[in-house]
């Protein structure tokens, strides 16, 4: 959904949806999510003023259609405290929900999908550099307005710096010059903001790892992070002192994470290694972040063309074999952390859910049986939001 925030009126057409043909996830009790619920409970009643939520993941979550749901309802619950983005355009057709980002000029573009993706990377996957003043980056809010900007760039002996500009004021000059290599974060208050534009100084590389834009108001920032293509393994990929350090800065009440799907598409998957770098990362996000609860989340329904002379379970289609194995090491390695687990396949009615989404009408899901349209990611968002707050989890099929 392309610079546009999602009215009430289609969320509770959404609700009506499911009302009148469900899938349903089975309600839980979220007892493995009691500090998020706590936390919330606080902000309700005036005693916190901002709830972070850290959402990492693939392509359902690098579009802002099924997040967009859960940004949705959570302001419209308790206010919105703004977001983190990835820096400048990381990617072609890249559209984040609610904001108009643009980039101009020599900038170097990198992401951290490869295994030997080199240089460091933050908690977006992404970075963009650049030494020359020709190398804009620009970010505006649609509606609202901020009244902070962070910027997280990678530091060192030789970096330069960044002039930045809101809203056409005097710009200002900030340095990512640091005595040994690593993050830099760079603060700049603002008086209700809209639109923000930097370019590099012009006295050194400058290296930009995300941004955010942030209100005074009481409310939740809700930053989420995709990588289409990405497995788990993309976690190893990034700067670890880098990571460590910004969810240590962020403290989330909650973190969510969406891997999965290409990993449920690798016939050759280790069962065993998936669920010791699962576990290890679920351990290592309690060290930085002991206040969080955790989520994971089960992959959607997927689907291959099948191949000549081999079983097709859904009109042509084959599910690949790993996929519900994964789910299944997921499920235990979350019970074993006290982490939440959600299967959104049971939100598209197995088996062959993906199928009868691609076959609906309207269609929900894209002929690749893989990837959701908006309207099915809105759906599964809508389904997601209600497991994450204890309600019963359904959507239309």
């Amino acid at each position: 959904m392309r610079g546009a925030k999602i009215a009430v009126a289609a969320l509770l057409a959404l609700v009506s949806a499911c009302a009148a043909e469900p899938r349903c996830l089975p309600s839980q009790a979220p007892a493995s999510l009691a500090n998020f619920h706590a936390a919330l409970g606080k902000l309700a009643r005036g005693e916190r003023k901002t709830i972070k939520v850290l959402h990492l993941g693939d392509s359902h979550i690098a579009l802002d259609h099924m997040t967009g749901v859960l940004r949705a309802r959570w302001s419209e619950a308790y206010g919105d405290a703004g977001r983190a983005l990835p820096p400048g355009l990381p990617y072609r057709y890249y559209e984040p929900d609610g904001y108009r980002v643009a980039m101009t000029g020599p900038w170097e573009v990198a992401s951290s999908l490869k295994a030997n993706a080199a240089g460091p990377f933050g908690i977006a996957g992404y970075r963009i550099a650049s030494a020359s003043t020709a190398a804009t980056a620009s970010i505006e809010r649609e509606s609202g307005s901020f009244d902070a900007v962070e910027i997280d760039a990678m530091g060192g002996p030789a970096s330069g710096s960044l002039v930045l500009s809101i809203d056409g004021a005097a710009p200002s000059r900030l340095s990512t010059h640091a005595e040994a290599p690593g993050l830099v974060r760079l603060y700049v208050p603002a008086t209700a903001g809209h639109r923000l534009e930097l370019h590099p100084a012009g006295d050194g590389n400058v290296v930009l790892l995300g941004w955010a834009l942030l209100t005074k108001k009481p409310g939740i920032r809700y930053d989420s992070y995709g990588v289409s293509g990405a497995t788990l393994d993309v976690v190893g990929h990034w700067d670890q002192a880098v990571v460590d350090r910004q969810i240590e800065t962020l403290q989330p009440d909650l973190v969510i994470l969406g891997y999965g799907t290409n990993e449920g598409f690798n016939d050759g998957l280790d069962l065993r290694a998936y669920a010791a770098r699962l576990d290890g990362f679920i351990a290592r996000l309690k060290q930085l972040a002991p206040q969080a609860s955790i989520a994971v989340l089960g992959p959607f329904d997927g689907a291959r063309k099948a191949k000549p002379g081999t079983p097709s379970t859904c009109g042509g289609w084959t599910t690949p074999p790993k996929l519900d194995a994964l789910r299944g090491v997921q499920k235990s390695v979350a019970e074993k952390d006290g982490a939440f687990y959600v299967d959104l396949s049971r939100v598209m009615g197995r088996p062959c859910g993906i199928d009868q989404w691609a076959r609906s009408s309207p269609p929900l899901a894209w002929p690749d049986h893989v990837h959701l349209r908006p309207e099915g990611a809105r759906r599964a968002g809508d389904a997601l939001w209600r497991a994450l707050m204890g309600g019963e989890t359904c959507t239309a099929h």
